[in-house]
């Protein structure tokens, strides 16, 4: 039939509607939007007054047995009317073509400290090269290789510190097991099924965060199901920015209408910065929003402070500020903030860590000899002649900085310069000697915090004259 983008998603329901119905639905793209408009699809194409115990059938993606659910599509349903297989996270449209992908939304949120989403992401690039994460950590996946990373998952092994990799990969269960051939072959099994001809009746609608465009099933699917592309770039250029705000204040805008709510214009910037880009976030606030309203129709900048504050990435932020800016009471102050608010050690560990290893991999370029840098570069030269020119042979760290913004690291540029290599190795050092003793000791965690702030800070860190 057809491939839509998410503004489309009333025309696909209206067809719907009108009978023009498909056997089977792939949603692809942010996990959120996908669940949502996927909901949206079966309500459609399920009234409340047609359903069954038996109309819809989930399926985890995860624990799929791809031949038990083509062989529930091929069976004629007992009862009258449709019967539709929901599949989340489906696995039928990975190739080591989205290993890439993948990747880069694991390492994504290992750096905003969400370790369980990082290791399902891990998992199923493991997946995709059919070795078990039990195999992973025999060779110590964080040791391999270039050639040996490239050829397992098909894309050049990123640059940098990848232990966290293997601290992930070790809460895995046993039980969770390469991919089978089996499964390597299901796409063209679902394929030849729906050419063949399943049960009017029965519908699949797919679920996935990212897809192989190449493959067979997904061409079938474009040219006789529905494809709803409800991808949104999680990058931070201006671009992908403007598309993310526009995803959360279409979020925004329709949540609160369920409620007989409206946000003022000028106040909707200040809830997207707020939140970040995070969907299910989003609603959430935004219905915490409408219940505070009580009888006010209209949300000003007054009930957004009141109701959401700081958010736990702000506050990370403000404290690696304080640390290496050697502002020692803040640091303190916001430490306990933190702690207050249910963030635990660990995770405030990992930001400081990920935070001086960007600081110590920028003051070593510093010290390149070609291109030079000097404190006194301005941002417009910064931007303009010095940073293509570091860019130059070095795409390899594409994950770990150029995707920021130039002002961005322009700040993070200067606030390095501050630094000595060694004070920065010495700092985690601290931190790491931190983390064995949050793991491994009896003393109260807040205590092993507050004792990392103060060494931090005897260090010497900020001020160092280069």
């Amino acid at each position: 039939m057809s491939l839509h983008k998410r503004q489309e998603i009333p025309t696909v329901l209206e067809k719907i509607t009108h009978g023009e119905i498909a056997q089977i639905y792939l949603l692809f793209g942010e996990r959120y939007l996908c669940r949502n408009a996927a909901q949206e699809l079966i309500d459609r194409l399920l009234p409340e007054n047609q359903r069954q115990v038996t109309s819809l059938q989930h399926i985890d993606g995860d624990r799929e047995d791809f031949s038990r659910t083509l062989n529930l599509l091929k069976t004629f349903n007992l009862f009258s009317g449709r019967k539709i297989f929901w599949v989340t996270d489906t696995k039928l449209f990975y190739s080591k073509g989205v290993a890439k992908s993948v990747w880069q939304k694991a390492w994504e949120k290992n750096e905003s400290n969400e370790p369980g989403p990082a290791r399902r992401y891990l998992q199923q690039m493991l997946h995709l090269a059919a070795v078990s994460p039990q195999e992973m950590l025999a060779e110590n996946i964080a040791s391999l290789s270039a050639t040996r990373w490239k050829n397992l998952f098909g894309f050049t092994k990123p640059q940098g510190d990848l232990s966290w990799v293997r601290d992930l990969l070790v809460d895995i269960p046993a039980e969770a097991s390469p991919a089978k051939a089996t499964e390597i072959d299901a796409a063209a099994m679902y394929t030849h099924a729906f050419e063949a001809g399943i049960p009017r009746d029965n519908i699949l609608v797919l679920l996935a965060e990212a897809v192989d465009k190449r493959k067979r099933l997904y061409k079938y699917i474009q040219e006789h199901g529905v494809i709803l592309d409800l991808a949104v770039d999680p990058g931070s250029s201006a671009a992908a920015k403007r598309d993310q705000d526009k995803v959360l204040t279409e979020l925004l805008q329709s949540t609160l209408a369920k409620y007989g709510k409206k946000i003022e214009p000028q106040t909707v910037p200040v809830f997207l910065e707020r939140v970040g880009f995070h969907p299910v976030a989003a609603v959430m606030e935004a219905e915490k929003l409408a219940l505070y309203m009580g009888d006010r129709e209209v949300i000003t900048r007054e009930d957004v402070d009141a109701i959401i504050g700081r958010t736990r990435e702000e506050a990370l932020f403000e404290l690696t500020e304080a640390v290496t800016s050697g502002r020692f009471e803040d640091g303190l102050l916001i430490l306990d903030h933190l702690q207050s608010s249910g963030i635990h050690g660990l995770a405030i560990l990992a930001t400081l860590r990920n935070h001086l290893k960007k600081l110590l991999l920028v003051r070593s370029l510093q010290e390149a000899k070609s291109p030079a840098y000097t404190k006194s570069l301005s941002f417009p030269v910064f931007q303009k002649s010095y940073l293509p020119k570091l860019k130059e042979g070095r795409e390899e760290w594409l994950n770990l900085l150029w995707k920021s913004h130039p002002y961005a690291l322009f700040m993070l540029f200067r606030q390095a310069a501050r630094f000595h290599c060694a004070n920065l190795q010495e700092g985690l050092k601290e931190i790491l000697a931190a983390e064995y003793r949050m793991k491994g000791s009896p003393v109260d965690g807040r205590l092993i915090m507050d004792s990392l702030i103060f060494n931090l800070m005897r260090l010497e860190l900020p001020g160092v004259k280069v």
